[in-house]
């Protein structure tokens, strides 16, 4: 039987806190709350005049300006399933109090979606490639969208350059965990892995579809997962957080999901599952012939085994011996169905459209 996921609510605000977010909803939105709960990152806002969440981020108001016209863009192209973005009084898309900044939305009632249900994985693919159609074209001139168009032959490079440093690290040390051991062994492995991903997006096949992608200004969402897609009461499906959107290919963000998906115990890299869920995708965006590379590329990249040794040798997350190891230990146990995966996605896709 499949598990519902439902969203985790923290307690009630303290006064303190309640005070400062109600003078916040008063004084730019006109808003009286008589609730005000704590949902994840952000509060859900409960008033006479119905329900809205209050985003608070740090640093700029760049991601609720961004956020606030995308969305625009998006309804007046057909997108609906967004929350809806509000003004202050005074005109404006986000507010800076007490150091730090927020954004006003509607609020989505609803459920976060469960990808162990193949139906809604079906729309959710679906709902991404209409939103990769519909958020195309967007441009601000205000304010800077961050674009990693041709930028993945560097990042890839940071990334080889960082497994070798972990190598180095570990040989380094005078007294090695089980978990140094077993990560400096298989390091060279990935490091080969990664190469190959990297050989991906030297091919002039990447530059392509970069080049045709800038040219019709191609938005991927960049936290495309069941967090941030609700279906509610109707079954109807929203997709929220333009928080991390980025100028890129519209491969990456469907690649990224396809690997996050199938790194879960109900899936483990099975050929057969991702064909349908490509073209699930495919009924509302062909896929490029060229694309089907990259792809592989993106799938190729060991991203897992390289935030593991990441938050170990650079960030010393302070992890039990035992949860390194059991993370290490599932990463080695799927490498051999991920590289039988690779195999059959590159005889059926990528060779299987060269030769057509």
């Amino acid at each position: 039987m499949h598990k519902t996921r439902i969203i985790k609510k923290n307690t009630y605000l303290n006064e303190k806190e309640f005070t400062k977010i109600s003078k916040i909803l008063k004084n730019h939105y006109n808003l009286v709350p008589t609730e005000i709960e704590k949902v994840r990152s952000v509060y859900r806002i409960t008033t006479d005049k119905g329900k809205y969440c209050l985003k608070e981020f740090k640093h700029n108001d760049k991601k609720a300006i961004i956020g606030f016209y995308l969305t625009k863009h998006l309804q007046e192209n057909g997108f609906n399933g967004i929350a809806e973005y509000y003004k202050t009084k005074s005109d404006l898309e986000c507010i800076k109090e007490h150091g730090r900044y927020y954004y006003l939305t509607s609020w989505i009632d609803g459920r976060e979606c469960n990808f162990e249900n193949f139906d809604e994985l079906k729309s959710s693919l679906e709902l991404l490639a209409d939103f990769h159609q519909k958020a195309k074209g967007f441009y601000l001139s205000k304010v800077k969208i961050n674009s990693n168009y041709n930028k993945w032959q560097k990042k890839l490079n940071l990334m080889i350059e960082d497994l070798k440093l972990f190598k180095k690290i570990i040989l380094q040390k005078r007294v090695k965990t089980s978990f140094d051991i077993k990560y400096f062994d298989m390091v060279d492995y990935y490091l080969n892995i990664a190469n190959k991903a990297l050989e991906k997006f030297k091919s002039t096949a990447y530059t392509k579809v970069c080049d045709k992608a800038r040219e019709q200004k191609f938005i991927c969402h960049d936290s495309f997962y069941y967090q941030n897609l609700l279906i509610d009461k109707n079954d109807k499906l929203y997709l929220i957080d333009l928080d991390s959107i980025v100028y890129d290919i519209p491969i990456y963000d469907l690649a990224k999901f396809l690997r996050r998906t199938l790194n879960k115990s109900l899936f483990y890299w099975d050929f057969g599952i991702t064909e349908k869920l490509i073209r699930f995708y495919e009924k509302n965006r062909h896929i490029e012939d060229e694309e089907y590379e990259i792809m592989l590329g993106f799938l190729m990249i060991p991203h897992r085994f390289w935030k593991i040794g990441r938050k170990r040798y650079f960030k010393h997350k302070e992890w039990s011996e035992e949860k390194y190891n059991k993370k290490l230990e599932k990463e080695i146990r799927l490498k051999d169905k991920r590289e039988e995966f690779f195999d059959k996605f590159k005889n059926y896709f990528v060779e299987k459209k060269q030769d057509s």
